[in-house]
């Protein structure tokens, strides 16, 4: 499947405005110009950036870098 779920919690609580439908960004460049690599995303889930990009299934957007 290519569905997850985000506790967003500590953010709420934290006053940031994440809630239900806010954009996430999982790696790459946020809406805000904070860029969060793949590898480093890889590496806390004990991976490689490699596997992470050939688990996502076609029907999964895949914006193109600036």
């Amino acid at each position: 499947m290519d569905m997850m779920t985000v506790d967003l919690t500590p953010l709420m609580d934290a006053g940031v405005g994440a809630g239900f439908g806010s954009e996430v960004t999982l790696w790459g460049r946020a809406a805000n110009g904070v860029v969060l690599g793949i590898d480093e995303v890889a590496h806390c889930a004990g991976t490689v950036g490699y596997e992470l990009m050939c688990a996502l299934s076609a029907r999964v957007p895949v914006l193109e870098a600036d």
